[in-house]
C-alpha cells in the first residue's frame, strides 16, 4: 500500500501552468516522481512525518520532522540539486538555518546529520 504523501505528491504532476490564482509553473512527471521516491526513501529509513508542497516558482518542498525539529528539501526543477533548510523549535525560540544547495546524491549524508541533531534536540 502506498503512504497517504506519496499520493498527494505524486497529484503535484498534475497542476498546470498559472494553478496557483494565475501564477505557478508546471511540474513534469520525473521531478514529481523523484520528489516522491525522496519522501518514502526518507519515511521508510527513519520513520519520519513528511509532507510534499508544490511551489509557484516549480519546485518541490518535502518537510521532514521529528517532534519540532524540520529538515526541508526542496527539489529544484533540475531534479539533480536540493536546497536544505533547517530549523529547531517554534514561536519565539525557532532557529532557521540554510545548509544550502546540495545534490541529490548527497541526501543520504544530510539526512544522517539531520537524524543526529534532532537525537540531541530531545
Amino acid at each position: 500500500m502506498q503512504e497517504n504523501f506519496e499520493l498527494r505528491i505524486r497529484e503535484i504532476a498534475k497542476l498546470k501552468k498559472g494553478w496557483s490564482f494565475g501564477k505557478g509553473e508546471p511540474f513534469n512527471a520525473e521531478h514529481v516522481e523523484v520528489a516522491a521516491l525522496v519522501a518514502l526513501r526518507y519515511y521508510k529509513k527513519y520513520a519520519l512525518t513528511v509532507s510534499g508542497t508544490p511551489s509557484e516558482d516549480g519546485t518541490i518542498d518535502l518537510m521532514f520532522n521529528i517532534k519540532d525539529v524540520f529538515i526541508d528539501l526542496i527539489i529544484l526543477p533540475s531534479i539533480t540539486d536540493i536546497t536544505v533548510k533547517y530549523t529547531h523549535g517554534i514561536g519565539n525560540n525557532k532557529i532557521e538555518e540554510m545548509w544550502g544547495t546540495v545534490s541529490i546524491s548527497k541526501l543520504d549524508d544530510i539526512m544522517d546529520k539531520f537524524i543526529e541533531l534532532s537525537e540531541n534536540q530531545k
